[in-house]
């Protein structure tokens, strides 16, 4: 059931203008509010995240066009091969491509969040005359997820899921770029970093890829700015400390300090849906009134 929803909402999408798919995907996140599809998550996230900052209708109407925005990327997804026939510059403007070409190392790891566009990475990143290979991760449907690789592929994309060989990947990041998104809480082994004032386990896999193969670790964002996506580049400083294992913790948090900034600027843009501090005991998720 799930394979022919999704095939039949790919092929609808392929016969439609992009701006009218955008616009049904603005539609889906709105209904999606109204159903409360982790609307209490949503709001939870944004208290925890803005404490007294906002006030409750300020959050709500944060939380309404974080809704607009992700319904309408789920649908940019389906047509991302499609989106990127049109010349780059006529819709992205990209900064930071000049820390890339003048690094000291072949190898680095470009790392991002669940903010903005980021699948408009793998259209991108291709672009810049580098060889990237993208870490997706595995998603629990493997057919869509084996689906969603070949969107990413037919968009220029090199992808490598969580089933594939990690020392391969490993050795990907001494002769190219490794890009991934590392702002989830991992399953197991994380490191504690500060997230907006709190406690947060994050991965260190970008860490390690990044001080195991001696090669500088780059962030990279993909926003939407005034009708445009603009995608910026930048290298992840933090001071060396003496063990690999402060490092791992420095340069983890250096890389959340810069989303977190971008997030306080861009808060609508941000996957708030994600239960991110459910290992925290002083969050309570409660999904009472949530119907998925």
């Amino acid at each position: 059931m799930e394979q022919v929803l999704f095939k039949s909402i790919y092929y609808v999408c392929r016969l439609l203008p992009s701006r009218a798919v955008l616009r049904v995907g603005k539609t889906i996140g709105t209904l999606a509010w109204w159903l409360k599809v982790r609307r209490r998550t949503v709001l939870k996230n944004l208290m925890i995240a803005f404490k007294d900052q906002h006030t409750k209708s300020e959050l709500d109407a944060i939380a309404l066009r974080c809704y607009h925005h992700f319904g309408t990327e789920m649908m940019r997804v389906l047509i991302l091969d499609k989106e990127t026939r049109k010349p780059m510059a006529d819709w992205i403007d990209v900064e930071g491509v000049d820390l890339l070409q003048n690094r000291d190392q072949k190898g680095g790891i470009l790392v991002g969040g669940h903010i903005g566009c980021w699948e408009i990475a793998n259209f991108v990143l291709p672009k810049l005359g580098e060889k990237v290979t993208v870490f997706t991760g595995t998603h629990a449907n493997k057919k869509a997820d084996k689906w969603l690789n070949e969107i990413r592929a037919k968009a220029g994309a090199i992808t490598s899921g969580g089933g594939d060989d990690r020392t391969e990947l490993y050795n990907t990041a001494k002769s190219g770029l490794v890009a991934l998104v590392g702002d989830q809480s991992p399953p197991k082994s994380p490191v504690v970093i500060d997230f907006f004032g709190r406690p947060t386990d994050a991965a260190q896999g970008t860490a390690l890829l990044s001080l195991l193969n001696k090669v500088d670790c780059f962030y990279f964002s993909c926003l939407k700015k005034e009708g445009r996506i603009k995608v910026r580049i930048r290298k992840v400083d933090f001071e060396m400390a003496e063990t690999r294992k402060e490092n791992i913790n420095r340069l983890t948090q250096a890389f959340f300090n810069i989303l977190e900034k971008e997030i306080i600027e861009n808060p609508e843009q941000y996957f708030w849906m994600h239960k991110r501090w459910k290992k925290d005991p002083d969050v309570d998720y409660r999904d009472a009134d949530i119907l998925f």
